[in-house]
Formats: structure tokens, C-alpha cells, sequence
């Protein structure tokens, strides 16, 4: 008798525990697509496009003779597993670098004291935060920022179509960033000697009006990897603290033409989702049609173009908070991007 009343009791706690993991599966969040999106105007047609093979060595010229060097002063190492050209010069006041992966070019400079102003820059974009302002800082207009940006641009030989976000944050906003997102060891004391107006600039690239992909996705040593195209700039006072260009390629000739259908991109997201359990509501916030560059020894042969793809954000809340995530759709096969 005590073995069946066991039984029993084991055989009722389990129908109990599956009746709660159905309950929990069942009770799913709802899928739903931005308004905005489906009231949207969309390009009909793009094209792919050539990427030309670079010499580093030219795009090395004009960083040396916007920063008054000579391409002797830098120093050359390579990594041959990465396919990594570098040439490298560093002073009391800053470290200058230029990097070719592959035919992907970058370069960067930072001031000495700089590297904190890269850092909020970073935290005001990641975060989203709402501390710029549009007056112009005590010691320059943004015009004359913007009249800076182009003539560096133009020393790097860079003939890409591009816009410029331009910011501005005061040494009070900075102080109240500092306090709250760094851990500054000094304290205060420290604080009030960083803290300084600023202008921060995102510079966004085009390729006949569209915009060239700015988000990074993948891993390199798993095979694949969408390449991110960003130049961000800081400047202060002391003039330009820090810059940063990655995933740099020249574009050469127009190729296919692809057209495109946005309408079907949205409904395949759709039925991706409708075909999973979601536990949380889910909305398709946002979709743009981007230029992407696809790097890593997984690529096909066409890794040397730019091919045009749909670029979706999908927005899960839970417990309040919105966590992202990022679909690529290539515009012309209309499959899934696999970037792990």
C-alpha cells in the first residue's frame, strides 16, 4: 500500500510539474511590428558594388601629412594569421596607428590625455543619454569643427559620400558623466582637471544614398564577420584628442542590380517569429537597408564586394528592460545572414 501511495504521490507531483511547464511555455509574448515600418517608404532597387584593392601605403601618406610626420617615422609590424599590416608612431603627446586587415583599412590617433574623451563618447552613444547640446563651445563653432572633419577626410584620400553627427557636451555635463559611468581614482580633484567642453562627431558613410553598414556582428576567428564602417572624432581645447576610422574600403564600379521588396523582408522576420516561442513581447522596431562588407575566411569569393542587405532590429522587454537584437537579411537571396 505505502509503495502505491508513493507512486501515486510521484506520478501527481509530476503531472503538477507539467502542468506548470505548459502554463509557463503557453503563456507567450506577442510579436508586433513598429507602425512606423509599415507606413515607411523603402528603396525598390540597389546594387552590388566593386571593392577596390587598397595600398595602404598611399592612405599612409595622407596620415602623415595631416599630422606633419613623414611615413619613415612610422613603425612596421605585421600578423600574418590576421592578414594585418600596422604602422605605428607614439610621442610624448600621442599615439598615431594605421591597419589594414585584409583590404579593410583603419587609423587611429589619441592625444595623451585623450583616451578618457574616446570613453565618453562611447558611453553617450551606447547609453543613449540626452547631455549635448547644439551651442557652439567656447573655443571653436561647430562649423569650424565641421570644416576640420572635412579637410581630414580629404587628407585621407577617403572619396565616399558621408554625413556628420555632431555633438557638443560642457565641462559640467562631462564632471556629472564622470561621476556617475567612470570610477575615476582621484575623485573630484581628478575629475574637475578632465572634465572639459568637448565636441564628439560620427561621421556615417553612403554608397548612393544608402547608408554603408555601421555595426559589427560576428567573430573573425569563427570564420565571419559583418564588418562595422565608423569614424569617430573628439575634439577640446587642445584641438583633436582622439580619432577612430575602422572598416574603411574604396568602392569601385557598380555591379548586379538586386530589386527589393521590403514588404517580404518584414513578413519573413514575421513568420520567423511566429514559428518560435517567445516569452516576451517582441516588436520589429526598426528595418534600413544597408551597405555590408562581409570579412573572415568563411566569406565566398564575393567577400570583395559590398552587397546590400536589410539591417532589422528586433526589441524583446523584459522586466522593463529593452534588449536588442540584430537581423541581417541579404537583399537579393532574401536568407537569414548566419554570423556567429
Amino acid at each position: 500500500m505505502n509503495k502505491l501511495m508513493k507512486l501515486f504521490t510521484s506520478l501527481l507531483g509530476l503531472m503538477i510539474m507539467v502542468n506548470i511547464h505548459l502554463s509557463t511555455v503557453t503563456a507567450q509574448g506577442e510579436y508586433s511590428v513598429s507602425d512606423e515600418l509599415i507606413h515607411d517608404e523603402y528603396p525598390e532597387e540597389s546594387f552590388k558594388y566593386e571593392i577596390i584593392q587598397q595600398d595602404v601605403n598611399d592612405f599612409l601618406e595622407g596620415v602623415a601629412e595631416y599630422h606633419n610626420l613623414e611615413v619613415a617615422d612610422f613603425e612596421h609590424s605585421s600578423i600574418p594569421e590576421l592578414t594585418m599590416e600596422r604602422y605605428s608612431f607614439e610621442n610624448e603627446s600621442y599615439i598615431l596607428s594605421v591597419a589594414q586587415v585584409e583590404n579593410s583599412i583603419a587609423y587611429g590617433y589619441t592625444r595623451s590625455e585623450g583616451f578618457v574623451y574616446y570613453d565618453v563618447q562611447n558611453v553617450v552613444k551606447e547609453n543613449g543619454l540626452e547631455v549635448s547640446t547644439e551651442d557652439d563651445l567656447s573655443f571653436a563653432t561647430r562649423e569650424e569643427i565641421t570644416q576640420e572633419i572635412d579637410t581630414l577626410i580629404h587628407s585621407l584620400g577617403i572619396e565616399l559620400d558621408y554625413s556628420i553627427e555632431l555633438q557638443s557636451i560642457t565641462a559640467n555635463e562631462m564632471s556629472v558623466l564622470l561621476k556617475e559611468y567612470f570610477n575615476v581614482e582621484g575623485g573630484d580633484e581628478e575629475i574637475s582637471q578632465t572634465a572639459t567642453d568637448l565636441y564628439m562627431a560620427s561621421v556615417k558613410f553612403f554608397i548612393e544614398d544608402i547608408p554603408i553598414n555601421d555595426f559589427a556582428m560576428g567573430d573573425y576567428e569563427a570564420g565571419i564577420v559583418a564588418e562595422d564602417t565608423v569614424f569617430q572624432l573628439t575634439f577640446s581645447e587642445n584641438g583633436l584628442e582622439n580619432s577612430d576610422l575602422r572598416g574603411y574600403n574604396k568602392v569601385g564600379e557598380r555591379l548586379s542590380q538586386i530589386n527589393l521588396n521590403a514588404e517580404e523582408i518584414i513578413s519573413l522576420i514575421e513568420n520567423k517569429y511566429e514559428n518560435i516561442i517567445i516569452l516576451n513581447d517582441t516588436k520589429l522596431s526598426s528595418l534600413e537597408l544597408v551597405y555590408l562588407h562581409l570579412l573572415g575566411s568563411k566569406t565566398s569569393e564575393e567577400s570583395d564586394i559590398y552587397i546590400p542587405v536589410w539591417l532589422g532590429v528586433i526589441e524583446q522587454e523584459v522586466d522593463g528592460v529593452t534588449y536588442p537584437t540584430y537581423i541581417f537579411t541579404d537583399a537579393e537571396t532574401k536568407k537569414e545572414l548566419t554570423l556567429h
